[in-house]
């Protein structure tokens, strides 16, 4: 049992190995679609960028105004009142002329966060003495504690006044705001959402807003969308400071985002908009059930067969049985989909797969099955056994213990083929599991749902080993003595 647990514990880095393996292999496909560029590194990011680089950087174009001074512009526009603790004190640094450029590229700034007149952001020299002047007088609210308060009024009550200064914090209040949003349990957390997410969407000009009379369900997919923006474009609006720089390094990343979007959004967000976890939960049930019924169906058919088969060897039960497994061994499951073909009868389909995934499944038991016994009943005690008169059946039937481990060894490699079978079987039948889901994943390079589809198989597939592994234990003492022995050496 210790050693099994042991294994069992194991999973969890193994699983980590694989997830990266997993995401550079479909980032790469990704990549490798044209227009499907990604700058940001996969694992490791050495120089994260942070609301403080992006806004100097800008700043410094539109200063000089050089052949980027335009998107840095936009760019200055785009991250707004976060950017202003770093550009404004910085104004003096510049010349006249790149000082008048920075604060007249700050105007549309201004009039989203509806501060100061048109006059006053409007020309050169008023509108660097307005921005000197605005950040003199209120900068002491460009801080942590303020906005916190200012954000959690708001998600109390609406109010004018309210509304006004988390507006007029733009941008800078984007962390809190989202921060805010989950979660969504009843009515009153929809009031809430509603509030928050109508003053994000006016800062950042996208859609986002809670519709009227939304229901909880609906506000919770809103709080996703936010959320899902949010690992994007976090660090265009945070800076990365000490100790946070170097998780960064980590987080900014696309592995790091994936990540902390599986760990947020319940795996992540699939490609049509829902959490990956709520599809798997709706899906996997049948797939399942087709696993199981061929791993445990196919393993007693065949395992049945394999006996009669080499208890009566070289007779006509075991050319008989050869006669079926062989060609169902060799035959992929498709043609035998093809053969079948139970119409649009639903009750008929399910049962239709399932006869499928078990013959799948007991072909190559069977054989497995058949030669383990023929090992066994050569053995001096066999021979003993029916030199006393055993019949042949109760030999097959003493040696079950022993040359059952074979086949039941099988239960771990064999999982892989079973999973494509019935990923086949339920494209031909029109069955509402994992792989229609997964099939439209792979042409819309749906990321967090191959990820997640990934992990589950993989998870499954080690736990189905070491179950097999255990049941060889029971069977063979052989085995188990080896376990112990090496437990011990570990020891």
């Amino acid at each position: 049992m210790r050693h099994a647990l042991r294994r069992i514990l194991w999973i969890v880095p193994t699983l980590f190995v694989i997830s990266l393996g997993l995401f550079w292999l479909l980032s790469a496909a990704l990549l490798a679609e044209p227009g499907a560029g990604n700058a940001t590194p996969r694992f490791l990011n050495m120089r994260p960028s942070s609301v403080r680089d992006l806004a100097l950087g800008a700043m410094r174009s539109v200063a000089a105004d050089d052949d980027n001074a335009t998107l840095a512009r936009q760019e200055l526009v785009r991250l707004g009142g976060a950017a202003l603790p770093h550009v404004l004190p910085a104004l003096d640094s510049l010349d006249p002329r790149g000082r008048s450029r920075v604060a007249l590229a700050l105007a549309p700034v201004g009039k989203r966060m509806n501060v100061g007149s048109a006059e006053e952001r409007g020309s050169p020299e008023a509108a660097v003495l307005f921005w000197t002047r605005f950040w003199q007088d209120r900068a002491i609210e460009f801080r942590p504690a303020v906005v916190k308060r200012a954000v959690a009024r708001l998600a109390e009550k609406s109010t004018t006044g309210r509304r006004e200064d988390v507006q007029q914090l733009d941008t800078f209040a984007l962390p809190e705001l989202l921060g805010s949003m989950p979660p969504v349990d009843g009515p009153e957390d929809v009031k809430r959402v509603t509030r928050l997410a109508a003053a994000a969407a006016r800062i950042t000009d996208r859609p986002g807003r809670v519709p009227k009379d939304a229901s909880v369900e609906e506000t919770r997919a809103i709080v996703r969308s936010w959320q899902s923006w949010w690992l994007e474009h976090r660090s265009s609006y945070v800076t990365h400071d000490g100790a946070e720089r170097v998780l960064a390094m980590v987080s900014e990343t696309q592995y790091g985002r994936w990540a902390q979007g599986a760990a947020v959004n319940r795996l992540g967000v699939s490609s049509g908009g829902e959490p990956v976890l709520d599809l798997l939960a709706a899906k996997a049930p049948l797939t399942g059930w087709l696993l199981l019924v061929g791993l445990t169906g196919g393993w007693l058919v065949g395992i049945v067969t394999g006996l009669v088969g080499a208890a009566r060897a070289h007779r006509p039960p075991d050319f008989l049985t050869s006669a079926v497994a062989v060609p169902i061994a060799a035959l992929p499951v498709t043609l035998g989909a093809v053969w079948v073909a139970p119409g649009d009868a639903p009750r008929a389909a399910h049962v239709a797969a399932a006869l499928l995934m078990i013959l799948a499944s007991a072909g190559l038991v069977s054989r497995y099955q058949r030669s383990a016994t023929r090992v066994t009943l050569d053995q001096e005690y066999t021979r003993t056994a029916r030199a006393f008169g055993a019949s042949p059946w109760r030999l097959a039937r003493w040696s079950f213990r022993a040359s059952s481990a074979a086949a039941l060894s099988l239960a771990g490699s064999h999982l892989p083929q079973l999973v494509t079978a019935a990923f086949v079987l339920e494209h031909a039948f029109g069955l509402n599991g994992v792989a229609a889901t997964t099939l439209h994943a792979v042409a819309a390079r749906d990321v967090p749902w191959l990820m997640a589809v990934s992990l589950c198989l993989a998870a499954t597939l080690s736990l189905t080993q070491i179950w097999s592994d255990a049941l060889m234990g029971v069977l063979d003492p052989r085995v188990r003595l080896g376990f112990l022995r090496k437990r011990g050496a570990a020891e």
